[in-house]
């Protein structure tokens, strides 16, 4: 085969193949990472905070936490935490989310709460306090929780709804506002006095 013939294939092989692949339009733009929000993230956490002496603060396990440089604070889901403020108190948290401030001790729930209360050993049995709502804040540090949404209270066979709660929970003292209960006497019996 003459040279000049194998050079004019090559050219157009060359040239439908330039064709093809300006047709085949532009590659997909190029990944553009921006800066995050997000020092650390971490999943399945299982933390324990201490005070300035070395003392257990609470327990804390969640499903994922990330750590947000703007706000300083560790922002986390699905949330259990087991609190000890005092050596008479206990309680259980559980949250749906959760923002805490490691400096200051600032807490706000939300997603869901619920705040049950756990008798310590060696203390007579007291029916546990549960308290419900949609959002809770507080203090870890100072033991005060507020919500300034609806509660649900229970203790026990009682129940009643209150608009807004505010607790010490190093004494265990709580106040609620605005309390609606449904009370429900029981049946009544008539009998013969004599």
């Amino acid at each position: 085969m003459n040279t000049r013939v194998l050079i004019i294939v090559t050219l157009i092989i060359a040239g439908l193949a330039g064709w093809f692949f300006k047709q085949q339009g532009e590659i997909t733009p190029p990944v553009n990472i921006e800066t995050s929000d997000v020092d650390y993230e971490a999943t399945d956490i299982k933390a324990v905070q201490t005070n300035e002496q070395g003392e257990t603060e609470y327990e804390l396990s969640a499903e994922s936490l990330t750590h947000n440089p703007v706000t300083n604070k560790d922002e986390m889901k699905g949330i259990t935490m087991n609190w000890e403020p005092s050596d008479e108190q206990r309680y259980r948290i559980e949250a749906g989310t959760a923002a805490i401030s490691q400096q200051t001790g600032e807490l706000s729930l939300s997603g869901g709460f619920s705040l049950i209360s756990e008798g310590k050993t060696g203390k007579p049995e007291v029916e546990p306090i549960k308290i419900t709502g949609a959002t809770l804040k507080g203090n870890t540090k100072s033991g005060q929780v507020y919500s300034n949404e609806p509660v649900k209270v229970e203790q026990g066979m009682n129940r009643f709804e209150a608009s807004s709660m505010k607790a010490n929970l190093e004494t265990g003292d709580y106040e609620f506002g605005q309390v609606a209960v449904s009370f429900t006497p029981a049946d009544r019996q008539d009998k013969a006095l004599f």
